[in-house]
């Protein structure tokens, strides 16, 4: 029987009726700040958190950006990975441009250049996510005396402001996912639903590369904690004072060389120094199993065959900003030297467009294409279990 190895995105979690979308997230904090829906089941599940602040999580700058700019931010408005890539872009922008940050005209008033600053960036590319960070740097050059300082100190006070925000965020995110796993699985006690990994036998074994801060698989299929790796970390409220939070949420590296400004954004730095490490190369281990009995001269020899490995992706958009990962997922299964198959799922021809496209970017559309043309890599729809017992390797 082929080894199972599972690739969760929150596609996944989704599919299993959990609110875990960006918007939901983003809805959830703008009715907590209201305190409108929520807040009954909500009180209940932060009372025992004692050490939980939720006023040091008011005004968020980056969900105050989303909110503030919602209607001309497009379709990803809701897609925080790409707001925060945004905003560092902008942040680099300034730090490499900083003569345009800077009014050095004595017969112009700030407010007056500003204005016409935010008019002139209008005009140029992420010009939203320019002048959002325009007016917070002139808002706190007033508010934190940064106008007292050097420019180059005044610049780098605004790229920590945003990581300690970012922080912030990521923080509240897990108290959002917490809360979720407490209606989810206290409250309403959740169950399975039926998906196309349903044709997969003895999914409980399988190993599993979590893209996802959550256990859901682990606590709807009961699977071993010791075959499960959270590669960009896992919710943990109640973890002991000091530890760190090890949920790894940023941007791609998008520089071959290094920009330390750009570190603490990056999620490849975060996976570093909150130490998520890299357990799922095991996953893709050679393993033997014993299939017969050969018989010599009245004695059974046992006959070891090399396992072949099925790969699920399910519920992730195999966006590049995870690239790296599914390099290293697809290189190791060429060199293990058993047959494998990568199975990627999607939920409808839209996200199956998105998912070859993003595939071409991460292997090359030649090695796309001999991949496909090899069976390696195949497309099933999300919910079709009969598809994914046809293309299971055996």
């Amino acid at each position: 029987m082929a080894d199972t190895i599972l690739i969760l995105g929150n596609g996944f979690d989704i599919a299993m009726g959990r609110k875990t979308k960006y918007e939901e997230f983003i809805e959830f904090t703008n009715d907590l700040s209201s305190r409108k829906k929520y807040i009954v089941n909500f009180r209940k599940f932060i009372k025992p958190y004692k050490k939980i602040k939720l006023s040091n999580y008011k005004d968020n700058l980056y969900l105050k950006f989303i909110n503030e700019n919602k209607d001309t931010l497009g379709e990803n408005w809701s897609n925080l990975e790409i707001m925060i890539s945004n905003i560092a872009d902008a942040i680099m922008y300034f730090k490499e441009n900083s003569n345009n940050l800077f009014n050095d005209n004595v017969y112009e008033s700030d407010k007056d250049y500003l204005r016409r600053l935010k008019n002139k960036l209008r005009r140029t590319n992420n010009g939203i996510a320019k002048i959002f960070v325009v007016e917070k740097f002139y808002e706190f050059n007033s508010t934190k005396n940064w106008n007292l300082v050097q420019r180059d100190d005044a610049l780098e006070k605004l790229n920590t402001e945003f990581i300690n925000q970012l922080d912030s965020l990521i923080d509240l995110l897990e108290i959002y996912l917490s809360y979720i796993d407490f209606l989810d699985f206290k409250v309403n006690k959740i169950k399975p639903s039926p998906t196309a990994l349903d044709a997969v036998n003895g999914l409980s074994r399988a190993y599993v590369l979590n893209f996802n801060y959550t256990n859901t698989f682990g606590r709807l299929f009961h699977s071993f904690k010791e075959r499960t790796h959270f590669i960009h970390g896992q919710i943990n409220l109640g973890r002991p004072i000091g530890k760190i939070n090890t949920m790894v949420f940023g941007i791609e590296d998008k520089e071959i060389n290094v920009n330390s400004d750009l570190i603490p954004y990056q999620k490849y730095y975060q996976r570093v120094v909150k130490e998520t490490g890299s357990e799922f190369e095991k996953f893709f281990s050679r393993t033997n199993y014993t299939k017969e009995n050969l018989s010599i001269q009245g004695r059974n020899i046992p006959i070891s065959h090399i396992t072949s490995k099925n790969i699920v992706v399910f519920g992730h958009s195999v966006d590049p900003l995870d690239k790296e990962i599914f390099q290293k997922c697809f290189a190791l299964a060429e060199e293990g030297g058993y047959s494998y198959r990568f199975i990627f799922t999607y939920f409808d021809e839209a996200a199956k467009r998105s998912i070859v496209k993003n595939l071409a970017i991460i292997l090359s559309k030649e090695k796309l294409v001999e991949l496909t043309g090899k069976r390696n890599v195949v497309f099933i729809k999300s919910d079709d279990k009969a598809g994914m017992e046809e293309v299971l390797l055996p």
